[in-house]
């Protein structure tokens, strides 16, 4: 089983076709978002850097986690009754063409309770537009377009994000130690915590590292390996208050 905090090798998947010289490349940011305490949607934005346009499919699934915090199983979301408009993750639009150079923004919104901390995978693929993908595209326009990327080996590559959608209101209880092996932190709380712009300063020049981020969901820790001859600088955000640690 996978945790949230070590998904990152996971988020990345591709698609391969037979196909092209040209073609779609899409980039999405940040490979994690967080839905803050009074916030109910967000925007993220979708980049086409190909030299194709891009027919982008958006698909939600819900992260269970068993009682170790560990990935147990990804629900695809449901459409019907309740769920529609109280109990899931909308996404809007779930089909976007984009031209090359251009973006296109997608909106996440959770309009339902948010008494527990909740976990999703938002999945952004590339697909060759067809008849059961709902593009609203002409036989005669699907056809034109597989044939403009008709020549070679095309690389459909799509991306995900986790999502994390924080209680209206989070407790936090996070402890921050520090041994020979590095700095340990364990969060207690009942929301992710962030630990942002993580370094390795030269305690000789004060050179730095390139900055890292975690994330920490309840119940779980992270340990930050010392480097001789260095310090470990990093920013503890919680719900947007933050603190500074050099040590």
């Amino acid at each position: 089983m996978k945790s949230l905090s070590g998904m990152a090798a996971a988020i990345l998947y591709c698609s391969l076709s037979l196909h092209v010289a040209a073609s779609p490349g899409i980039g999405i940011g940040s490979m994690y978002d967080v839905l803050m305490p009074g916030e109910n949607n967000l925007v993220k934005k979708v980049y086409n850097s190909g030299d194709s346009t891009a027919f982008v499919r958006v698909d939600v699934l819900e992260i269970k986690l068993d009682v170790k915090g560990n990935e147990q199983e990804l629900v695809p979301q449901k459409l019907d009754g309740e769920g529609l408009n109280k109990n899931r993750l909308i996404a809007t639009p779930q089909r976007m063409i984009i031209p090359p150079s251009e973006l296109q923004s997608v909106r996440l919104l959770w309009p339902g309770s948010r008494e527990k901390e909740r976990y999703y995978r938002v999945r952004f693929t590339p697909v060759v537009p067809d008849k059961t993908n709902d593009f609203g595209l002409s036989e005669k326009q699907i056809q034109e377009y597989k044939g403009s990327i008709n020549a070679g080996v095309n690389i459909l590559a799509g991306y995900g994000s986790i999502l994390y959608v924080m209680p209206d209101n989070p407790e936090f209880n996070t402890v921050v130690t520090n041994d020979t092996a590095g700095i340990n932190v364990k969060n207690l709380g009942s929301a992710t915590i962030v630990l942002d712009d993580i370094r390795h300063c030269s305690n000789k020049d004060e050179a730095c590292s390139a900055a890292t981020r975690q994330m920490i969901i309840p119940g779980k820790s992270t340990l930050i390996k010392k480097e001789a001859g260095s310090m470990i600088k990093f920013r503890l955000n919680e719900a947007g208050k933050t603190k500074e640690f050099p040590w």
